[in-house]
């Protein structure tokens, strides 16, 4: 019986490596883009948010905390977050459970620091 000098099988793996790639990149940014958001459950109702492409979301969730923009800030960087916004627009997205002295005590600040164009944040809208 003769031998045959037989080459092992050779298995190219380079299109598995790109598929496990792909699949990196895929969960990095699935996950960077899902970190930055809030869950909010907001109240029922009708409105437009009309003139507020560009406003500035401040966000009360339900433990009372305020998010500028996503970044948790006290009632006095608030204070100076809002003095330092006068003319721009400001959206409140106020949790439905937070209790309405918290959503009223965010307004009142921002009054008080000029600014005047303030809109509360419905289920319904949708910011643009």
């Amino acid at each position: 019986m003769a031998r045959r000098n037989r080459r092992p099988a050779e298995i190219d793996i380079t299109p598995l490596i790109d598929v496990l790639f792909m699949l990196i990149i895929f969960f990095v940014l699935t996950a960077s883009f899902a970190q930055g958001r809030l869950e909010v459950q907001l109240p029922s109702g009708e409105g437009r948010s009309g003139g507020m492409e560009g406003a500035v979301l401040l966000t009360v969730d339900r433990g009372g905390k305020i998010y500028w923009r996503d970044r948790l800030v006290t009632k006095e960087e608030l204070r100076a977050l809002a003095s330092e916004s006068k003319g721009r627009e400001v959206l409140v997205a106020g949790d439905k459970d937070v209790p309405y002295g918290a959503v009223a005590e965010v307004l009142s600040i921002l009054r008080g620091r000029g600014v005047s164009n303030a809109g509360l944040m419905l289920s319904g809208e949708r910011v643009r």
